[in-house]
């Protein structure tokens, strides 16, 4: 399959199976996450992989209430080392670079986990202060960026609509449509 249909196969899946996430395929989704680019090639990412019901329970809780997410097999929280950021780029690495960086390692990791037959959730809304916590991060330098599920789908939902490319696409300029 080539990437852009792998890409519009993508879903955001919120329904798994039981099954097991094997850990070869864990380890390939991981390793497209530590291959992803970065500002100054920082590498500013850091992978917590979550397994356990109880912890498990507890992000749910702290994702406000997506309990769905503790029948995924795996997540996998995205934390940001922004100590080497800061000093390089100062505010604008903390405040951009940061989410940039750990943003596009998601994405890869999630498309890999696509290629490998399985199922991912990007999950945005989550109280970062109630995660760290419960993942005893006590560094200030080390800030949550990201939480996603990985698992089986038991279901997939049906493909979302998208905006036509004439009403994304310019130009040169703002509003310019033409080439």
């Amino acid at each position: 399959m080539d990437m852009l249909d792998l890409i519009k196969k993508r879903r955001s899946v919120r329904d798994y199976t039981e099954k097991v996430v094997e850990k070869d395929k864990l380890f390939k989704v991981l390793e497209a996450g530590r291959w992803s680019p970065s500002s100054g090639n920082v590498q500013n990412w850091r992978f917590l992989v979550i397994t356990e019901q109880s912890i498990k329970s507890k992000i749910a809780e702290a994702c406000l209430g997506q309990y769905w997410i503790i029948n995924a097999p795996i997540l996998v929280i995205v934390l940001s080392d922004d100590s080497k950021l800061r000093m390089l780029f100062g505010e604008r690495g903390e405040m951009i670079y940061s989410i940039q960086n750990c943003s596009v390692a998601m994405q890869n990791m999630m498309l890999e986990a696509e290629s490998l037959g399985l199922a991912t959730s990007w999950i945005g809304a989550y109280d970062d202060e109630k995660i760290l916590r419960v993942l005893k991060v006590d560094d200030p330098s080390v800030v949550l960026r990201g939480v996603f599920s990985i698992g089986y789908a038991k279901s997939t939902p049906s493909p979302p609509i998208r905006l036509e490319m004439d009403k994304l696409v310019y130009f040169n300029m703002w509003g310019n449509k033409n080439l």
